[in-house]
């Protein structure tokens, strides 16, 4: 059915995402800000380990909205 097809997903997604969530809160000082207060109180008591910071209520709001706005597509191409 498709002589040759070449698919692509998933390709830098990671630096997409983070790249995409540096945009935003570029554009949205507010957010940017309450975020940087969030990350700043937690660590007070020292550097945070993964699990303090997974644990992070607006830092996971920020990424799970961002990740909704600029949703990753997959891509398939035909080639002929």
């Amino acid at each position: 059915m498709y002589p040759r097809t070449l698919t692509f997903a998933a390709m830098d997604t990671t630096s997409g995402a983070v790249a995409r969530t540096l945009l935003v809160l570029s554009i949205h000082q507010d957010v940017q800000n309450k975020l940087r207060q969030e990350i700043t109180e937690a660590r007070k008591s020292g550097d945070l380990s993964y699990d303090e910071l997974v644990a992070l209520p607006y830092l996971d709001a920020v990424c799970k909205e961002t990740l909704r706005l600029y949703v990753y597509h997959s891509y398939h191409y035909c080639l002929s």
